[in-house]
């Protein structure tokens, strides 16, 4: 029984990798593939653009499926106790599959009436960008407590960065709906995006969407720079940076290639009239965000090549992905353009997903790390770097379900007490907490082989 268990087990962490690694394929076609192939695909075969629309709209829907069912399953973690787990398994589940039902809608629209309505589009924006918000508000809140615990550069780096990426997506959401709001109630073949383009957000919002993506982009590479950082100093420490740095660069050209285009640079050397360039700069503009993304969740997935824990690893693998699926499916400049069929709105669809991957990942890593004592003296004693930010993790996660712990007995105590005694002591609860801290920050700092030690000595008298 156990063996069959565990064969299921590696299925459903290769089903996750699979679909994962599929889901950042059609981000990828999603935002290039529509404005540029199937337009000329058009003259080919018509309604192309339709038919790939279809069946990667379809696709995406069994893929978001599978990642919201079996992510949890993957990483061998059971429903959750708390009130707040629950809601959060809740509201991404709901969310989720109303999102793929509006994009279900949209897609029969497109199919039946050659038209689609700006409000659905609207919709599924909003909910994907407010609720992934949302999950990195609480990851990011999650954070603040590992940091309070066990101060760490690379935790402050994180939580800075998720804060930052989870203010991003409201703003994205505010930016995208006021450019969809301009736009007609219903699109449709005929429409053409790029004459009746006409920008409706105010500039100061315009230049506020773009400083936050700035700086979110900014941040996580900083955070992904200060978890890997330790391969700098070994003898690829060249290679490293080569590495490192090509993301930024590709980003930076977001802004440099625009403002060539101004000065007439490209035209000058007759770049801008081969068809080639425009091809090549819709894909390079478009996928900015998926390799940034690739960057970052590959930081995790080295993290995890030195651990041979193995649910950890897949745990940490889980991060990688969320966080690969996250940063690239925001498709706002896409989707604000209008194309028929709506290109961008099948990206946007797996924010929700990429963010409920990013969080199990990460949460599961640090219940794994809290409730295995020989787990953390291994994190502990490895001279590998890039463990200290798994090791603050699994030490804020052992804390708070020691504490919880420790409070939940004092006050069964306390309670028993005050029914012997005729008064009761209203701020005994505040003593509680008091004494609570004090024995786990005592607990921290002593050596684990002596906790060890007194905890085979105790076990030893017990058999005699």
């Amino acid at each position: 029984m156990k063996r069959s268990v565990h064969v299921r087990g590696i299925d459903d962490s290769w089903l996750i990798v699979i679909v994962a690694i599929i889901a950042v394929i059609l981000i990828v076609l999603d935002k290039t593939f529509g404005n540029t192939f199937t337009t000329s695909l058009g003259s080919i075969f018509p309604k192309a653009d339709l038919m790939a629309f279809s069946l990667m709209a379809l696709i995406s829907i069994f893929i978001q499926f599978v990642l919201i069912r079996k992510t949890r399953k993957s990483v061998k973690v059971e429903k959750s106790k708390s009130r707040l787990g629950k809601s959060v398994v809740v509201i991404a589940t709901l969310l989720q599959y109303s999102a793929s039902v509006i994009l279900v809608i949209i897609l029969f629209e497109a199919i039946f009436t050659s038209q689609y309505n700006v409000d659905l589009v609207e919709t599924i924006v909003g909910i994907n960008l407010i609720t992934s918000s949302v999950l990195l508000a609480i990851l990011s809140s999650r954070f603040i407590r590992t940091l309070r615990n066990s101060p760490s550069k690379v935790v402050l780096a994180y939580t800075v960065s998720i804060a930052i990426l989870s203010v991003s997506g409201i703003v994205t959401y505010i930016y995208a709906d006021n450019f969809l709001q301009g736009k007609p109630d219903y699109i449709t073949s005929d429409f053409n995006p790029f004459t009746s383009y006409a920008p409706t957000a105010s500039p100061a919002l315009v230049l506020l969407y773009q400083s936050i993506g700035i700086i979110s982009f900014v941040s996580l590479w900083i955070a992904t720079i200060f978890l890997t950082y330790h391969y700098a100093s070994k003898s690829k420490g060249l290679r490293y940076w080569t590495i490192v740095i090509i993301p930024l660069v590709y980003f930076a050209s977001l802004y440099i290639i625009p403002y060539l285009v101004r000065l007439d640079l490209l035209g000058a050397f007759g770049i801008e009239d081969n068809p080639i360039y425009a091809y090549g700069y819709n894909f390079f503009l478009n996928t900015v965000r998926t390799a940034g993304g690739i960057m970052f969740g590959i930081a995790f997935f080295i993290l995890s090549r030195s651990i041979k824990h193995v649910q950890l690893k897949r745990s940490i693998i889980m991060t990688g992905f969320g966080l690969i699926i996250l940063f690239g499916a925001n498709a706002s400049s896409v989707i604000i353009m209008t194309l028929y069929p709506p290109w961008g709105v099948i990206s946007s669809t797996f924010l929700i997903t990429g963010a409920y991957s990013f969080i199990v990942g990460l949460d599961s890593a640090a219940l794994y790390l809290a409730t295995d004592s020989s787990l953390r003296r291994t994190i502990a004693k490895s001279p590998q770097k890039e463990v200290d930010f798994l090791q603050s993790l699994g030490r804020a996660e052992a804390e708070r379900i020691m504490t919880n712990k420790i409070e939940s007995i004092s006050k069964q105590i306390y309670n028993n007490i005050q029914y012997d005694n005729l008064f009761a002591i209203s701020s005994e609860p505040n003593n509680v907490r008091e004494y609570v801290n004090q024995v786990v920050g005592e607990l921290w700092n002593v050596d684990p082989d002596v906790l060890q030690k007194a905890k085979d000595k105790h076990n030893g008298k017990n058999h005699e």
